[in-house]
């Protein structure tokens, strides 16, 4: 009788911490990593020249701009595709970097500039559009998005694949998954923000 009340103790736990790392899982990490290119003729003219050349300078170098992720962060690969078409300041790449010592819970809840990354820097410094309407973001738009389990925040960014509004997401970046540069795809993040290079 003991023993089988420890197997089932056994497998109890095994079963709970299995769910407990699916969980951690589908709401900090990517649900899939996608091995395609992106069919820029689909867009017809609905895709900025910008994003265009973002997408080709993207596919063309990610490699070589992130070959591996101890070395290149999200925010370090988001800095070296922008400086491919304009210069950043430190300052810029400070806020993509969102170098602050302020409590990163209480500015992602107060939606506070310093969490929006790569979205305040364009904008702040006139390099950057804006994308208000999930309709209107499109592959080549850069993100910052935001994540919390169990109060704590999880963060990232990178260059827009392809967007399926409250669904998923997927973007070009760098990750210990990808072990540097892919494209990595997400559940619908809990805060997003998106901006064009102009």
């Amino acid at each position: 009788m003991i023993k089988h009340v420890s197997i089932f103790v056994f497998i109890a736990i095994a079963i709970a911490l299995l769910v407990s790392f699916i969980s951690y899982w589908v709401n900090t990490q990517p649900v899939g990593i996608i091995s395609r290119k992106i069919d820029i003729s689909k867009y017809h003219e609905e895709l900025p020249s910008r994003n265009r050349q973002v997408i080709e300078f993207v596919e063309a170098n990610g490699v070589n701009l992130a070959p591996d992720y101890q070395q290149v962060k999200c925010t370090d690969f988001v800095v070296r595709v922008i400086e491919r078409f304009v210069p950043l300041s430190k300052g810029e790449r400070n806020q993509i970097n969102i170098v602050t010592n302020d409590d990163l819970n209480t500015l992602i809840e107060n939606e506070s500039a310093i969490i929006k990354g790569v979205q305040t820097s364009l904008i702040q410094g006139r390099k950057g559009i804006e994308i208000i309407g999930l309709e209107d973001v499109r592959p080549g738009d850069f993100v910052q998005f935001w994540n919390e389990y169990l109060g704590t925040p999880y963060g990232h960014c990178g260059v827009i694949f392809d967007v399926e509004p409250y669904h998923s997401i997927s973007l070009y970046s760098s990750h210990p998954l990808t072990h540097g540069y892919g494209k990595q795809k997400y559940m619908w993040p809990d805060k997003v923000y998106f901006v064009r290079l102009k």
